[in-house]
């Protein structure tokens, strides 16, 4: 396996992992169970420092170190946070409940100092350069026919959470993430190369599908999203669409609480507001940093328009 040193502002934090994430039955079998209480979720993940308890891993599931077939019934102290790599070992008999307790009580994230994981950002608000359009505000998502591809969001302490959803060109699902939990049907084998602020999910292939690299501000974005013969694709040159528009091109902008919708029942591409703020702006300027700031700013004044428009819709 892979292994490369990683430097983060002087700091030697460890190793970068890629993990191949073989064929297995676990969301077969999850399914069949009743959900994971969110309250639960939420100690696990901040007890693991939002990441794998083995690797760090940012994508992860929730694993019962008491198999669910024996106790069926959701345990805080007999759970623990582990990556689908991680998982599958466990399933095969590979790592003994011994391990699986000790990982619990000593997850790599927090020996390491990161309690937030490793997907954490300074920003006051969510920015993220996709190919050269700066998104800039919640929700940050790219829909076709309603349904959200890709989704960014920002929680406490700056932790960002991704929801992803890849299909192939000819609309097969090959894998689903839902606030970086790992919830796709069947784990396929997938590598995801990750390091601090930074995270690559690639086919076994080598091709890489979704490139998240946050170390500097704002953080970018890269890879290729389709859905019903419509397609994303962010690049180092721009955001590109082809589906019921074709040959589109966004270029050094910047989208200010908004997002972009591809509707192929009414043959429309459009850019609209997220619900959450009800309203978004766009910025043509030539300078990154100076857009950026622009944004931010206009940020600020759609949320407090948005907060006051709540209120007054409460008296």
């Amino acid at each position: 396996m892979a292994q490369r040193a990683t430097l983060f502002q002087g700091a030697r934090v460890g190793v970068n992992r890629r993990h191949w994430l073989p064929k297995t039955k676990l969301d077969r079998i999850s399914m069949d169970r009743d959900a994971v209480p969110q309250p639960i979720k939420l100690a696990l993940r901040q007890e693991a420092g939002f990441g794998c308890c083995f690797c760090g891993n940012p994508i992860f599931q929730y694993h019962h170190v008491v198999p669910y077939s024996k106790t069926p019934e959701h345990i805080e102290q007999d759970m623990m946070v582990v990556c689908p790599n991680h998982h599958h070992e466990i399933t095969v008999g590979g790592i003994t409940e011994e391990r699986q307790r000790h990982a619990k009580a000593n997850p790599i994230n927090i020996k390491r100092g990161y309690v937030d994981g490793l997907l954490r950002v300074t920003d006051p608000a969510i920015a993220i350069r996709a190919g050269t359009v700066d998104f800039v505000g919640p929700g940050f998502k790219l829909l076709v026919d309603d349904k959200p591809l890709l989704g960014i969001a920002r929680g406490e302490n700056g932790r960002l959470s991704i929801s992803l959803e890849l299909y192939d060109s000819i609309g097969n699902l090959l894998l689903a993430v839902g606030d970086n939990e790992w919830i796709s049907g069947d784990p396929l084998p997938w590598d995801i190369e990750f390091g601090v602020r930074r995270l690559k999910i690639r086919r076994r292939s080598g091709e890489v599908v979704l490139k998240l690299d946050a170390r500097h501000s704002p953080a970018t974005l890269y890879g290729d999203l389709w859905f019903a013969n419509q397609h994303f694709s962010l690049r180092e040159r721009g955001l590109f669409f082809d589906g019921v528009a074709r040959g589109v091109g966004i270029v050094e902008v910047g989208l200010v609480g908004g997002r972009l919708h591809a509707d192929s029942r009414a043959g429309q591409f459009r850019i609209e507001p997220d619900p959450a703020i009800g309203n978004t702006m766009i910025f043509s300027w030539p300078y990154r940093e100076q857009r950026l700031k622009k944004c931010f700013k206009a940020l600020a004044q759609l949320e407090a328009e948005a907060a006051s428009v709540a209120v007054t819709s409460a008296v």
